[in-house]
């Protein structure tokens, strides 16, 4: 027999159904580039459309300031999910090195087959022949790897109908703390400092004018969606700070100052045209724990505080990244 014929007749190596799902910023690979990496290294991967019977390869790459985070899933018809977790110096280095670590787990023998075309070598480390699987393997997941606090500092403008007879308005200052998990959104908290002022109230009896300095720390427990440009989320707040009246032109000129203490539930919407960048609107239900009333003289009443009132605030801030 020649050694044509013993080749033709030489079986053919069994190939394993494959979907790939591909998940990463713009300019950071794309889903070709990690298909030709993973075809380069083994002969015996075949990439098809999703279905229940095929074995889904799930890959997501994230930025981050040390580097480029990437993660491979690689979940079985039975249900049955390898997590696998690499870094590297750029998108080229993690893309090959999950490539890498994927034709491993599908062909073990791909570790010591020499890729088709030369890509960049893998940030990871070279593993030794007699190991079974890469250095890469043992990473730790991606959920634990980006366990991240992002701080972010604000400004903006608020409004409210509680701590005047009219309209009152504040220049606003915020600082925010926001988990991120995987890239995932997690719980907010937002500390607000605000300076309320309102037109001056006059009346036949007297002329009075209404200030108020308040802090707001607000906790959003939930964020939906949890990725994606814009999300919004539910919130409960709670105030405290000092409404102050100037009294004049009455028979009993005054200043009072008193306490003033409200919560109440909010909703926070936000749109992030940048990850370092969001533009905010907050829309909170006020309800006063402490209500005093105001007057020109005994009979005379210039101010109550109500039961139930609204504040509004819009601004725009900067996101640790």
């Amino acid at each position: 027999m020649s050694t044509a014929a013993a080749a033709e007749e030489a079986p053919r190596p069994e190939t394993q159904a494959l979907s790939v799902v591909y998940s990463a910023p713009a300019g950071c690979g794309t889903r070709a580039s990690f298909v030709a990496e993973l075809e380069a290294r083994t002969p015996r991967v075949r990439v098809v459309d999703a279905g229940d019977s095929v074995t889904m390869a799930s890959v997501e790459l994230l930025d981050r300031t040390t580097g480029i985070v990437g993660q491979l899933s690689l979940r079985e018809p039975s249900g049955m999910e390898t997590l696998r977790a690499v870094a590297g110096k750029s998108c080229e280095e993690v893309v090959a090195a999950l490539a890498l670590i994927a034709a491993v787990l599908v062909d073990p023998e791909a570790i010591t087959h020499t890729p088709a075309a030369a890509p960049a070598a893998p940030a990871a480390p070279a593993a030794s022949p007699s190991r079974e699987e890469p250095h890469p393997r043992e990473q730790p997941p991606l959920s634990e790897a980006t366990l991240r606090f992002r701080p972010s500092l604000g400004t903006g403008a608020a409004v409210t109908s509680t701590v005047a007879p009219s309209v009152s308005f504040a220049p606003a200052l915020e600082l925010g703390l926001e988990l991120e998990r995987g890239g995932v959104r997690g719980p907010m908290l937002l500390l607000s400092f605000e300076r309320f002022s309102s037109s001056t109230v006059t009346k036949r009896a007297g002329v009075a004018d209404f200030s108020t300095l308040l802090g707001r720390v607000s906790l959003c427990p939930l964020r939906w969606p949890a990725s994606g440009v814009a999300f919004l989320a539910p919130c409960g707040a709670f105030e405290a700070g000092s409404l102050h009246v100037d009294v004049s032109q009455t028979i009993d000129e005054k200043e009072p100052t008193v306490l003033w203490l409200a919560a109440g539930p909010g909703l926070h919407l936000e749109m992030r045209p940048l990850r370092v960048l969001g533009v905010e609107l907050d829309l909170l239900g006020i309800f006063p724990l402490v209500r005093d009333t105001f007057f020109f003289s005994p009979r005379i009443e210039v101010f109550s505080i109500p039961v139930v009132g609204w504040t509004g605030r819009v601004g725009v801030k900067a996101v640790w990244p």
